[in-house]
């Protein structure tokens, strides 16, 4: 959800030339509901998959700053690594049980060029992690989206999950943080903070893609969001799951401002991760060796088989 965590997500799009994302549906098992979702006076993108049982949750894949639902459904982004063992997580967790993904407004199409979606209405920017959380209630109430849900949450996706799960607690049954931006980022980069918070949301000029320097590009105001998951309830008891990169962001230094370097990112990154562990007791701690920050396209099954263990555990009784 910042510079490291965007130019991560490019490093993985952009080392094509071209890129044709195809729909979730060629790799589904039966025919997806994908649809733009009334939500007040705007529409959002929803799309839907599987099979829904009594016993088992929804799962809600809750994207990155500025993606949009590809990086979960589509199947053409896992021929860019050689090491993605498939199927794309839409796809994967379809085959045994409901999924749902979405596209928030002004987020990114994996698709040439990288355009801003069209399938969900613009909206004013910038918006808090709160508008996102209380966007994503508001979009499954109006699709009747059956609770309970396993989120799961990639990079700022990880923390509109934990505010999500801290705001509408009787919903959610588990969470999966799938390289999450951690609340205790600022507290580990300490005086460093200021030089990377000013990274995340660069003036327009210097955004690394076209469509991010329209004014209608997803930009999230990240000190009021903070604020907010700290004034947030508790947690309440829930199975928890922490997926973690092992390989570090690619920054190019000419990037960073005077001050912080790529590796001082990476070093107070990962030490956040711990934060995410320590919010309930027994979550798992696994790292993806080898994996950068999207750890859904490097290694889907990992995030598929995360999935299903918070399931059986929020199940298991």
């Amino acid at each position: 959800m910042n510079t490291g965590l965007r130019t991560a997500a490019f490093a993985v799009v952009l080392t094509a030339s071209i890129l044709s994302v195809p729909r979730a549906a060629a790799s589904l098992q039966g025919a997806p509901v994908a649809e733009r979702v009334t939500v007040g006076r705007r529409h959002i993108y929803l799309a839907c998959a599987g099979t829904a049982h009594s016993k088992r949750p929804t799962v809600i894949l809750v994207s990155g700053y500025h993606d949009s639902s590809d990086p979960w459904t589509g199947a053409g982004n896992l021929a860019l690594l050689p090491q993605a063992v498939g199927p794309v997580v839409f796809a994967g967790l379809s085959r045994t049980g409901r999924v749902c993904a979405y596209d928030r407004p002004g987020t990114l199409r994996y698709e040439t060029g990288f355009p801003l979606t069209q399938r969900s209405t613009p909206v004013a920017q910038p918006r808090t992690v709160r508008d996102l959380a209380g966007e994503l209630h508001a979009l499954l109430a109006a699709a009747h989206v059956p609770a309970p849900y396993v989120l799961v949450g990639h990079s700022l996706g990880g923390l509109i999950a934990l505010l999500y799960a801290r705001t509408y607690p009787s919903g959610v049954r588990g969470i999966v943080f799938v390289d999450a931006f951690s609340p205790a980022l600022p507290a580990k980069l300490g005086d460093l903070w200021p030089l990377y918070r000013a990274v995340l949301n660069p003036p327009a000029a210097r955004q690394p893609i076209a469509a991010l320097k329209e004014a209608a590009s997803e930009t999230v105001d990240i000190e009021t969001s903070l604020l907010q998951v700290r004034s947030a309830p508790p947690l309440r008891k829930m199975p928890l799951i922490v997926l973690t990169k092992t390989e570090p962001f690619r920054i190019p230094p000419d990037s960073l401002p005077p001050g912080i370097t790529a590796p001082e990112i990476d070093r107070a990154y990962a030490e956040a991760q711990n934060d995410l562990v320590n919010l309930a007791p027994s979550t798992p701690h696994v790292f993806a060796t080898g994996s950068e920050h999207y750890i859904q396209l490097s290694q889907p099954d990992l995030v598929i088989e995360a999935v299903q263990l918070i399931i059986r555990r929020a199940f298991s009784s």
